[in-house]
């Protein structure tokens, strides 16, 4: 692993951390646990570009963790994400780190790019509406033809 991360070069790269928090965590506790993944990135000298507040939410599909010799499932978790710049070494750490947080269900950490990219709510909404309502006037326009019509039609054309 060192050999490819001696490739890579030492050059900073942005990366991106989602996280599920247990749920079990106190919303006043929360705080504490989001500084903790922050001092973990930043004690592997990353520096934060932008983050998200954890905010609690239903899980798709049940989620375990085993903690203390204890298989756990949970339904909920607080997600929250950070996007920082540091070295591929760095991020190893980062990684490990994560991994060892019993805090933490699960997390992503991928390499990202530093602009902004996520799209608004309001414009998404705005692009489907526009789009549905294309759809509906495309099917009205469409010509009706009496089978008389249709037959004359196509004896036009294959004569031709």
């Amino acid at each position: 692993m060192e050999k490819e991360l001696e490739k890579i070069g030492a050059e900073p790269q942005v990366y991106e951390a989602g996280f599920h928090i247990v749920p079990t965590v106190a919303e006043g506790d929360l705080g504490v646990q989001v500084t903790a993944v922050r001092d973990i990135i930043e004690s592997a000298r990353g520096r934060m570009i932008a983050d998200e507040y954890p905010k609690h939410m239903d899980l798709a599909y049940p989620m375990v963790k085993i903690a203390a010799n204890k298989r756990v499932t949970f339904h909920s978790s607080y997600f929250g994400w950070m996007k920082f710049e540091a070295e591929p070494k760095g991020a190893r750490a980062i990684d490990i780190a994560l991994k060892q947080n019993a805090s933490i269900i699960r997390f992503i950490l991928i390499k990202t790019v530093r602009e902004n990219t996520m799209v608004p709510k309001k414009v998404l909404q705005q692009k489907r509406t526009e789009g549905s309502e294309h759809v509906k006037e495309s099917v009205a326009e469409k010509p009706v033809l009496t089978e008389e019509e249709l037959d004359k039609t196509i004896e036009d054309l294959v004569i031709s």
